[in-house]
């Protein structure tokens, strides 16, 4: 027998007087005062509580304000929180123990941002048995919609909550009866929050920042590069408004990702596009790059800091703390600059002058090498390249190669990544999931060692710019060689794994794969060493 809350939407031709009136027929009720309230559901900005299966909101009526947590399977309570202060941003800012846990393994760095508002009035219905004991509670919430922070303009209609109360679930059940037999009512299929998205025109996981295309093999490999490119640069622009307001570090880094698989997707899906235009535009694309990269350098310092602190014994974390301060005060500094150059005409322009060409019609002949071909072909062709390319740089790897033949090996893969992310509906997407796995793998193995050599020698400039700016503690300076040294540590152990991680990439199982998936039909390919 359920215990958690059923919901009903009621007929449109239902006023909250009438509904009282037909709820109560045929039962002991007592009607509580009406009362307004406000309900404002909050995500993250790619809808990490939603697909995770939650709601999670921010009630309050008249002064009184609770944070609750409910399950969007059953509409369960999972958590309830009163709030006394500003409204927690982040996962790490809920003062509950046990919620903060629960929603940072949803959230992890990402903030929670307000998604659809709501105002309601509400009327409570109290069921009684004989003993006038409450057995069940009913609440009433007629509504209306907007944009957070803006009145609410679309109606919701009515709502019907039905409450359980402990110990008396079979009451629960007589008035699910009772509203078939007597209204053919069901419980509503959708949420209160897919309704009142839905009122403002939106969806739930209306942005991510994967892809999921969906490509047909025979079209032209022009039109769909255009597709690609649309897709990615929509997810730039989306991202614009939370990197330039600081929302979360997300917000730069889903930018940046778009860039990079653009500057990748210009040079792997080769032959499309006029080379004066793509050199035009590779440029372009990778001055963004430029621009974005300091703040986000020290975005990825900032995100792990605490994880650094960790490292070290106990004694000495406490030593790194004008680390931190360092760190706060020159992101802010380049992010202010970050968001004068995206406030820039230049960047503007830019963005709309890329527009402009992806939005323009392909010619009726492309006279470029590639844009005719069958976007499958040229899929497969450019796939088998660049795995062959990926195998050669990882077997030419010895124990004492240098750092850089590694490097390359890390932005060959990526490219290779990017390709099977672009055209992954063109195949079977079990196959192409496993070929993924096995490849990210060994991607993450060689971003393991060179972030690691990274972050180390960087911390090694931090250093030397705080001394210059001014004076610091000589117990920091030792705590930050303790880290350095660490990390290095740890790079030398991502090496030592290198090895395993490739036999997987160049086992005979994933080289038949890629050979049966991308020269299906074709002449027979030349050996891969």
């Amino acid at each position: 027998m359920s215990i958690s809350p059923v919901q009903y939407q009621l007929p449109d031709n239902w006023d909250i007087k009438k509904s009282v009136e037909f709820l109560g027929s045929g039962f002991s009720t007592e009607v509580e005062p009406e009362y307004l309230a406000g309900r404002v559901f909050y995500d993250s900005f790619d809808w990490r509580l939603y697909l995770g299966g939650y709601a999670l909101a921010v009630e309050s009526r008249g002064s009184v304000r609770q944070l609750l947590l409910s399950a969007l399977e059953n509409r369960a309570p999972l958590a309830q929180l009163d709030l006394t202060t500003d409204i927690p941003c982040f996962a790490w800012d809920v003062p509950d123990p046990a919620l903060r846990e629960r929603l940072a393994g949803l959230l992890a760095m990402r903030a929670v941002i307000p998604q659809v508002e709501v105002r309601l009035r509400c009327t409570e219905i109290r069921l009684l048995d004989e003993e006038r004991k409450t057995v069940l509670r009913m609440l009433l919430e007629e509504g209306r919609a907007g944009v957070p922070g803006k009145q609410p303009q679309a109606a919701l209609g009515i709502w019907l909550t039905l409450m359980p109360v402990k110990g008396y679930g079979r009451w629960l059940s007589n008035m699910q009866r009772y509203l078939m037999d007597e209204f053919d009512l069901e419980e509503a299929e959708t949420t209160s929050l897919e309704q009142a998205l839905a009122a403002i025109g939106r969806q739930p996981a209306d942005y991510s920042s994967k892809l999921n295309f969906s490509l047909e093999p025979e079209s032209r490999a022009d039109t769909v590069a255009k597709q690609i490119h649309l897709h990615l640069l929509n997810t730039l622009e989306l991202n614009i408004a939370g990197t330039k307001a600081d929302t979360d570090s997300e917000f730069l880094h889903d930018l940046r990702v778009a860039v990079r698989r653009s500057r990748s997707a210009l040079t792997q899906i080769k032959g499309v596009f006029p080379e004066q235009e793509l050199e035009h535009f590779k440029s372009r694309l990778s001055w963004i790059g430029q621009i974005t990269g300091p703040t986000r350098d020290l975005d990825v310092y900032l995100l792990g800091f605490r994880d650094y602190q960790a490292t070290l014994p106990e004694r000495f974390q406490a030593d790194l703390e004008p680390l931190h301060r360092f760190l706060v005060t020159h992101q802010r500094q380049e992010h202010q600059t970050l968001v004068r150059k995206i406030n820039s005409p230049h960047f503007r322009k830019l963005l709309k002058e890329w527009r402009d060409f992806l939005e323009a019609p392909v010619p009726e002949v492309s006279q470029t090498a590639s844009g005719n071909a069958p976007i499958k072909s040229l899929a497969d062709k450019r796939i088998y390249r660049m795995f062959k390319r990926v195998l050669k740089e990882g077997l030419e790897i010895e124990p004492g190669s240098p750092h850089e033949m590694l490097h390359e090996l890390r932005k060959s893969c990526k490219k290779l990544r990017y390709l099977l992310e672009f055209f992954q509906s063109l195949y079977p997407e079990k196959e192409v999931k496993a070929l993924v796995k096995v490849l990210k793998k060994l991607l993450d193995n060689l971003g393991d060692f060179q972030d690691l050599e990274v972050q180390a020698f960087k911390l090694r400039e931090f250093a030397h710019q705080m001394v210059t700016e001014g004076e610091v503690p000589a117990d920091t300076l030792l705590a930050m060689g303790m880290l350095v040294d660490g990390l290095l540590r740890r790079q030398q152990q991502a090496r030592e794994v290198f090895s395993s991680r490739l036999d997987s990439f160049a086992s005979d199982e994933n080289r038949e794969n890629y050979q049966r998936l991308f020269t299906a039909g074709k002449t027979k390919p030349e050996a891969v060493a």
